[in-house]
Protein backbone atom coordinates (compact mmCIF):
# COMPACT_ATOMS: atom_id res chain seq x y z
CA UNK A 1 0.00 0.00 0.00
CA UNK A 2 1.11 3.38 -0.98
CA UNK A 3 2.35 5.22 2.15
CA UNK A 4 0.09 8.61 1.02
CA UNK A 5 -2.54 6.14 1.15
CA UNK A 6 -2.29 4.22 4.47
CA UNK A 7 -4.92 4.62 7.32
CA UNK A 8 -4.22 5.95 10.81
CA UNK A 9 -5.83 6.66 13.43
CA UNK A 10 -6.83 10.30 14.24
CA UNK A 11 -7.88 11.57 17.85
CA UNK A 12 -8.10 14.96 16.09
CA UNK A 13 -11.74 16.32 17.62
CA UNK A 14 -11.07 14.27 20.86
CA UNK A 15 -12.14 16.05 23.87
CA UNK A 16 -9.00 15.76 26.65
CA UNK A 17 -11.32 13.26 28.83
CA UNK A 18 -12.10 11.13 25.61
CA UNK A 19 -8.28 10.85 25.21
CA UNK A 20 -7.36 9.59 28.94
CA UNK A 21 -11.04 7.37 29.05
CA UNK A 22 -9.04 5.58 25.47
CA UNK A 23 -5.83 5.40 27.46
CA UNK A 24 -7.35 3.83 30.35
CA UNK A 25 -9.62 1.30 28.08
CA UNK A 26 -6.33 0.43 25.63
CA UNK A 27 -4.43 -0.20 28.89
CA UNK A 28 -7.00 -2.69 30.37
CA UNK A 29 -7.46 -4.37 27.12
CA UNK A 30 -3.41 -4.64 26.67
CA UNK A 31 -3.17 -6.10 29.96
CA UNK A 32 -5.77 -8.52 29.22
CA UNK A 33 -4.44 -10.24 26.03
CA UNK A 34 -4.24 -13.83 25.58
CA UNK A 35 -4.36 -14.69 21.90
CA UNK A 36 -5.10 -13.60 18.43
CA UNK A 37 -7.07 -15.72 16.03
CA UNK A 38 -7.55 -14.29 11.60
CA UNK A 39 -11.25 -13.60 11.26
CA UNK A 40 -12.90 -12.40 7.67
CA UNK A 41 -11.84 -9.04 7.31
CA UNK A 42 -9.81 -8.71 10.47
CA UNK A 43 -8.78 -10.26 13.82
CA UNK A 44 -10.23 -11.86 17.13
CA UNK A 45 -8.65 -10.61 20.14
CA UNK A 46 -9.31 -12.84 23.14
CA UNK A 47 -9.01 -11.70 26.38
CA UNK A 48 -8.79 -12.65 29.49
CA UNK A 49 -11.17 -11.27 32.20
CA UNK A 50 -9.77 -9.68 35.53
CA UNK A 51 -11.29 -8.25 38.00
CA UNK A 52 -10.40 -4.93 36.17
CA UNK A 53 -11.49 -5.25 32.98
CA UNK A 54 -14.99 -4.84 32.18
CA UNK A 55 -17.90 -4.81 29.11
CA UNK A 56 -17.89 -1.80 29.74
CA UNK A 57 -14.37 -0.73 29.41
CA UNK A 58 -14.33 -3.24 26.73
CA UNK A 59 -17.11 -1.19 25.18
CA UNK A 60 -16.02 2.07 25.52
CA UNK A 61 -12.67 1.05 24.20
CA UNK A 62 -14.56 -0.19 20.96
CA UNK A 63 -16.49 2.74 20.82
CA UNK A 64 -13.54 5.30 20.76
CA UNK A 65 -11.05 3.12 18.81
CA UNK A 66 -13.76 3.41 15.96
CA UNK A 67 -13.69 7.29 16.45
CA UNK A 68 -10.44 7.23 15.81
CA UNK A 69 -10.46 4.56 13.16
CA UNK A 70 -13.66 5.02 10.96
CA UNK A 71 -12.26 2.08 9.10
CA UNK A 72 -12.66 -0.46 11.29
CA UNK A 73 -15.78 -1.80 12.69
CA UNK A 74 -15.12 -3.16 16.52
CA UNK A 75 -17.33 -5.84 18.30
CA UNK A 76 -16.83 -6.60 21.79
CA UNK A 77 -18.59 -9.47 23.20
CA UNK A 78 -18.35 -11.64 26.61
CA UNK A 79 -17.87 -16.04 26.67
CA UNK A 80 -18.43 -18.35 28.84
CA UNK A 81 -15.82 -21.26 29.93
CA UNK A 82 -17.15 -23.66 31.65
CA UNK A 83 -14.82 -23.87 35.14
CA UNK A 84 -13.06 -20.56 34.16
CA UNK A 85 -13.81 -17.27 34.82
CA UNK A 86 -15.68 -15.34 31.61
CA UNK A 87 -13.69 -14.08 28.86
CA UNK A 88 -14.04 -11.76 26.16
CA UNK A 89 -14.02 -11.55 22.47
CA UNK A 90 -12.75 -8.61 20.38
CA UNK A 91 -13.30 -8.67 17.00
CA UNK A 92 -11.59 -5.74 14.68
CA UNK A 93 -12.79 -5.92 10.83
CA UNK A 94 -11.10 -3.85 8.51
CA UNK A 95 -12.69 -1.96 5.69
CA UNK A 96 -11.08 -3.19 2.09
CA UNK A 97 -9.15 0.93 1.96
CA UNK A 98 -7.30 -0.05 5.26
CA UNK A 99 -6.29 -3.64 4.44
CA UNK A 100 -3.41 -4.40 6.12
CA UNK A 101 -3.60 -1.78 9.06
CA UNK A 102 -4.64 -3.96 11.79
CA UNK A 103 -1.76 -6.87 11.17
CA UNK A 104 0.90 -3.88 11.02
CA UNK A 105 -0.79 -2.60 14.32
CA UNK A 106 -0.81 -6.52 16.38
CA UNK A 107 2.45 -7.40 14.79
CA UNK A 108 3.95 -3.70 16.41
CA UNK A 109 2.18 -5.08 19.52
CA UNK A 110 3.66 -8.47 19.43
CA UNK A 111 0.63 -10.28 18.78
CA UNK A 112 1.14 -11.75 15.75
Amino acid sequence: MDQDKRMDASFEGFTNEQIEEYKRCARLVHAAFSSVEPVSGGYRLILDSSEELQMEDLESFAILEQKACPFLTIKASRISRPGSHPAFHLDMIESPEASGFLKEKLHSYGYV
